[in-house]
């Protein structure tokens, strides 16, 4: 059997709206289980796009990192870039693609504080790579984006 994970919970989601919430006893019952739907809704994004969230975040990432490792050659954090840039997930389980995702953000997030300071002091260069971090973060906050849909007032009246 192939688990198709984001069928299940969709599945669950629409089973709680069709059978659970019409016979709720009270409103307050009936919001809750509009939470759980909503959860369960973004549950089954996760669990479909996450591990190509993850690697495509990585791909659009590792050239703004390699360019900032360039011109801060010599430091720590372009050593510390490279190490991490040239270390493969151990597997392509969540988990794994995660904790990459982790190390290279925290280091975006200490490249791009220095690459600030470097533009506030006048570097052509560092404005060029700022305003690329900020085009990565403007369209990795796109990507997550949850497609959730509103309630009705149908679901939310008793």
């Amino acid at each position: 059997m192939i688990p198709r994970g984001a069928e299940a919970i969709g599945r669950l989601a629409q089973r709680i709206t069709n059978d659970l919430i019409p016979k709720a006893p009270d409103a307050y019952t009936i919001a809750d289980l509009g939470l759980i739907t909503a959860l369960l809704g973004m549950i089954a994004q996760d669990f479909d796009r996450a591990a190509d969230l993850l690697v495509s975040q990585h791909e659009a990432v590792c050239p703004i990192l390699r360019e900032a490792a360039a011109r801060m050659a010599g430091s720590d954090l372009a050593s510390r870039i490279e190490a991490t840039l040239a270390q493969a997930p151990t597997s392509l389980r969540i988990s794994d693609l995660s904790a990459r995702s982790d190390a290279t953000l925290r280091l975006m997030i200490e490249a791009h504080a220095a690459v600030e300071v470097a533009a506030d002091a006048g570097a052509n260069w560092a404005k060029r790579l700022d305003e690329a971090i900020w085009r990565f973060l403007e369209a990795q906050t796109a990507a997550e984006a949850y497609q959730v849909a509103p309630l009705t007032t149908d679901q939310t009246s008793g």
